[in-house]
């Protein structure tokens, strides 16, 4: 309406666009080979065992942990996910049923996952037809804590340091992720994602 000489507005001071730096919490296909690589030439076999079940099933630490040697068929070439580890209220281990039925459920592993599973159960010592044995086993043949994922995962981190090596710093969950990416990246619908890693999508989604 021109009452006003100047436009107060022109001084005003707008923020900066805050960058995104971080880096996505998952691994590349490249990335993933790249780490498979080195964990896998370890002294403890059990590091690349677990972080490929990770990677390639989508599951959750606290399921992996829980896994026992009956949870495998090394012949149908399946895995069965129907428990999970807690911690209850006086911080002991504790085995739980999942939530929702939908967490119960048979995935199929892919044939070097299942060569990867069998050396580990090689190297446990583990006669394959018995039941009930832990596939991840602490050293009183127990369940670990979840926190252990993490500190093995923050080990091998800061050792690839020590080696001169630079891997990409993912979280436990970003195996998750990893899993779901390259679902993806092979073609899967997201009710096939969604059924393998129990994922409840949004409505808007």
């Amino acid at each position: 309406m021109e009452l006003m000489e100047d436009n107060p507005m022109k001084k005003t001071i707008l923020p900066r666009k805050k960058e995104d730096t971080e880096a996505p919490n998952f691994y590349s296909k490249p990335e993933l080979l790249e780490y498979f690589g080195y964990i896998k030439e370890l002294d403890n076999y059990k590091y690349y065992a677990l972080f490929r079940l990770l990677a390639i099933t989508g599951m959750r630490k606290s399921e992996t942990l829980a896994l026992s040697i009956n949870d495998i068929d090394l012949k149908a070439k399946t895995l069965t996910i129907g428990k999970t580890i807690a911690i209850d209220e006086f911080d002991n281990v504790i085995l739980q049923t999942p939530k929702t039925a939908s967490s119960y459920r048979t995935i199929i592993l892919d044939d070097e996952t299942i060569k990867v599973m069998k050396k580990e159960m090689l190297i446990l010592g583990f006669n394959i037809s018995k039941n009930g044995e832990v596939l991840f086993p602490n050293a009183n043949n127990s369940h670990y804590y979840p926190q252990a994922v993490n500190d093995w995962l923050k080990w091998i981190y800061d050792k690839t340091k020590k080696d001169s090596l630079t891997l990409k710093i993912i979280t436990p969950y970003g195996f998750r992720h990893t899993a779901c990416s390259l679902m993806f990246e092979s073609a899967a619908t997201i009710s096939e994602v969604q059924q393998r890693l129990v994922i409840r999508m949004s409505k808007q989604q």
